[in-house]
């Protein structure tokens, strides 16, 4: 099976201006995916972490600091491609148990499966262990976050905080399911931090040691190394992407602008061994003047029907040389 992963997906105030048809009253996101579509559709799974919650209140529509936005910014993710959004981080309770409970809801409304964050213990019960079978292989995701930024979590809703015990017991629990691949979702880190700190190092572990075969993180807005290896003892594939960057935000300090594309083969061979193969990270870029996610490659070779200002492009290349030095991101496969 092919899976996808892309990092920050956050909606300042500046994008959800951008996003209203002023015709039609109408928000939706989809221009901003327009050069990507293809790239997320081609996968059996397509994965974002949805970093802002969903409210259908006008006066709650907001950027940063507390981060609430138009139902429409789904329509253009769902449009776009993607199949399942983590719902579990810093921001999940900016909105209170309302944002909670909309985000969950309008994921669902969209088509899309949300993971991290539950509107009770019962929804949590039900939901907590996503497992999913494609083409007989079968894979679990968990998705954990650091905190809600010091906003407590109420009325019994549960967003999914790291917790040793916690990530032992659900890898457990995937495993005695028959899960052959078995990832872990955190967001972790320090933000803008181009090096995986301590923490981060010490919950990879943590996850590994449990038992998982991906592990893939977020916060830091930044691209982060990615540690690709045999297990010793099994012979067996571990994968690990410390942080996916900014997939689309209005961030503009340096190397916050753009991510990557993080794509995957995952394979069970005859020998029952499970394989990540034709790893690959496909870098792209947010235009400032709209929010358009520009795929960087098919920028270079021609085959968007886009020109960017000077200045513009020079920043975006300056991106790309940057990306080119961080360890593991020209990876194919062992």
């Amino acid at each position: 099976m092919r899976i996808k992963f892309v990092g920050d997906l956050m909606c300042h105030s500046s994008q959800i201006s951008a996003y209203l048809d002023s015709k039609t009253k109408i928000y939706d996101s989809f221009k901003s995916f327009e050069y990507v579509a293809d790239s997320l559709q081609n996968a059996n799974l397509t994965l974002g972490n949805l970093e802002t919650t969903i409210t259908e209140l006008q006066s709650e529509y907001s950027g940063y600091p507390r981060f609430g936005s138009p139902s429409g910014y789904l329509t253009g993710l769902k449009n776009a491609g993607f199949d399942i959004l983590s719902t579990a981080n810093n921001h999940s309770a900016d909105k209170g148990s309302y944002g909670i409970d909309t985000t969950i809801q309008s994921v669902f409304n969209h088509e899309m499966i949300p993971i991290g964050t539950y509107t009770s213990l019962l929804d949590f019960q039900n939901r907590k262990d996503f497992i999913q079978d494609v083409n007989g292989i079968k894979i679990a995701i968990y998705n954990y976050t650091y905190s809600t930024n010091g906003i407590p979590v109420r009325d019994g809703r549960i967003v999914r905080l790291l917790n040793e015990d916690q990530i032992r017991s659900d890898v457990i629990f995937a495993k005695n399911e028959g899960a052959h691949f078995i990832i872990l979702w955190y967001h972790f880190g320090n933000e803008y931090e181009e090096k995986p700190s301590q923490s981060q190092t010490k919950w990879v572990n943590v996850g590994l040691e449990a038992g998982a075969d991906i592990i893939i993180g977020g916060h830091p807005h930044v691209v982060q190394k990615i540690d690709f290896y045999q297990d010793p003892k099994t012979n067996e594939d571990r994968l690990i992407a410390y942080s996916l960057g900014n997939f689309l935000s209005a961030q503009n300090r340096q190397y916050t602008d753009g991510g990557i594309i993080l794509s995957l083969t995952l394979e069970i061979n005859k020998e029952n061994q499970k394989k990540i193969l034709n790893v690959q990270s496909e870098p792209v870029w947010v235009n400032p003047r709209n929010y358009s996610i520009i795929p960087i490659q098919k920028y270079s070779n021609s085959e968007l029907p886009i020109k960017l200002p000077k200045h513009l492009e020079k920043r975006m290349f300056e991106f790309e040389s940057h990306l080119k030095k961080i360890p593991g991101l020209g990876i194919r496969s062992l």
